[in-house]
């Protein structure tokens, strides 16, 4: 998808154009009382360029375009990331949503960095761009909005554990501090990452030989063995995001003791209960989730929207 942006506009333009006023009067001043004509070709010079200083730059701005070239996948909301930004001409560019530093690109790929302040999937991200060329009198600037190379999933801050959450009151022990983490139970099922606190008799090398990380052997365990996590948010807004915090929070602290973590959660398009077995897999679902009346407003129009389509067809039936 193609980026949005508005018109550019000037950056403090009262000192630029007053001191530019302020100089070409004078210099016209001076070339009046002398007569000399060389005089008064460099004071129409000039003029040329204080012109181009002023207005060439909201050309260059318009005429600027951006784009991300790459991103991470994955982020935690307050916490600062980095993205690659490429320009077809030098610039300044500061991210605005989420908000970011200022940093000055050349013709090519820079950096930008920016810090979500809120939990959930990123997909666009607003720059504002700004130009100074060809001569630095006055900058210009637009703001663009950028899709970008991958969809980011921002988790929430982790909070404390939880007990509440816990799907069933026999997986309290499983948030005990000292309790190891569980070795195998039952019959052996396939091959997993590795994560802090396996044992290292689980290690199976041919795995890990083959995937270039290292794989642990999994095993079945019975659906009373797994933990579990349920996961409501009140709203989608700061307090659901403090929720959120408290069931990664709830997750990891399982995660570390026993996998996998049966975490349940709603999602746009509805209930959704499966085993995590990584940090990144809990943060990722708990960045999706939404609440439970923004998922039935979600279904709510995606059957209005059928029912108009059905509508349609039926209205105009040399269109089927």
């Amino acid at each position: 998808m193609r980026p949005r942006g508005g018109l550019p506009r000037p950056t403090k333009v009262v000192g630029p154009i007053v001191g530019t006023v302020v100089a070409l009067v004078a210099f016209a001043a001076v070339a009046h009382n002398s007569g000399s004509g060389w005089v008064q070709a460099m004071g129409s010079l000039l003029a040329g360029f204080a012109v181009a200083g002023l207005g060439g730059p909201g050309l260059a701005c318009a005429r600027l375009r951006v784009s991300v070239v790459t991103n991470p996948t994955d982020a935690t909301a307050s916490q600062p990331l980095e993205i690659e930004v490429a320009t077809t001409a030098p610039a300044r560019v500061e991210a605005v949503a989420p908000h970011g530093q200022a940093t000055t690109i050349g013709a090519g790929t820079g950096r930008v960095r920016l810090v979500p302040a809120r939990r959930g999937p990123l997909l666009w991200v607003t720059l504002e761009v700004a130009s100074a060329a060809p001569f630095g009198l006055l900058w210009w600037h637009k703001r663009v909005v950028v899709p970008l190379a991958r969809p980011l999933w921002v988790a929430p801050v982790p909070g404390p554990p939880d007990a509440a959450m816990l799907s069933h009151p026999t997986a309290q022990a499983e948030l005990d501090r000292h309790r190891p983490r569980d070795a195998r139970v039952g019959e052996p099922r396939g091959v997993r990452p590795y994560a802090a606190g396996d044992p290292q008799r689980l290690v199976h090398w041919p795995a890990t030989a083959h995937r270039g990380e290292l794989m642990v052997r999994e095993a079945e365990r019975p659906e009373a063995a797994v933990p579990g996590v349920r996961v409501v948010l009140p709203d989608d807004g700061p307090e659901g995001d403090a929720v959120a915090g408290r069931g990664l929070g709830t997750v990891v602290t399982l995660l570390t003791r026993s996998s996998p973590v049966m975490l349940a959660t709603t999602e746009r398009d509805g209930p959704r209960h499966e085993a995590v077995y990584t940090r990144a897999d809990a943060a990722r679902r708990l960045a999706r989730a939404v609440s439970a009346g923004t998922a039935r407003a979600v279904s709510a129009g995606a059957a209005r929207a059928v029912s108009a389509g059905a509508a349609r067809a039926a209205a105009n039936p040399e269109h089927r």
